[in-house]
């Protein structure tokens, strides 16, 4: 029998971030398209170029940018690398310009969630549903399934979230039902693949634009 647990794991984005991808990603698709239907009259490999290096860059700043919160920490996904804070070095989250969660004192930002003003809302709107204390063991080897029922993304709402799973799981470790870890650490990622996608349309830009 399969004996790993099944967690929530919730990733925020703002809206407008997905709005403006999605606008950029039809523009550069029909132009694309259009290229490739007068390319055997009319062929303009710099102009494709550029074109890709515009869904690269609008990719990178628009989708991949995102929050995750599941039962072993934190997650900020920025445009080229990856912060993971766990619960247990989580101290402070402030959203005065930028969601900016705080590993002691030291504060690491989200591209994904900038401030904005909000309507006033009950608290279970920023809510995410962290698993039950005893749904938490076997974290290391669990399925992950992302939730449903997220509600709109704010810095704000984000910040209410993670106050509340740290809550959660500072509760889960007070009753036993979770087992702390104090040596987890900070870790910050570089991501090779964003770095490649951003890179190689770039440099096929200035081969061709030189050539």
């Amino acid at each position: 029998m399969d004996t790993r647990t099944s967690i929530m794991r919730d990733v925020f984005r703002q809206r407008s971030s997905v709005v403006l991808a999605s606008v950029c990603g039809v523009t550069g698709l029909l132009l694309l398209l259009s290229l490739v239907r007068n390319w055997g009259s009319y062929p303009r490999p710099l102009f494709a170029a550029w074109v890709v290096l515009g869904l690269a860059v609008a990719w990178s700043i628009f989708v991949r940018p995102a929050v995750l919160l599941d039962a072993e920490g934190v997650t900020l996904r920025n445009v080229v690398r990856d912060v993971h804070i766990p619960w247990t070095r989580l101290t402070d989250v402030t959203t005065r310009w930028n969601l900016k969660v705080f590993a002691g004192d030291k504060g690491y930002t989200s591209w994904a969630m900038s401030s904005e003003i909000e309507r006033p809302r009950g608290l279970s709107a920023g809510m995410i549903r962290m698993p039950a204390p005893g749904r938490l063991s076997g974290v290391a080897g669990a399925d992950v399934r992302p939730s449903t029922n997220v509600p709109k993304a704010t810095a704000q709402s984000v910040a209410r979230s993670i106050n509340v799973a740290k809550q959660e799981y500072d509760e889960a470790v007070a009753s036993g039902g979770l087992t702390a870890e104090p040596d987890a650490r900070v870790r910050i990622t570089w991501v090779p693949v964003t770095i490649a996608v951003l890179v190689l349309p770039a440099l096929v830009v200035l081969v061709l634009s030189l050539a």
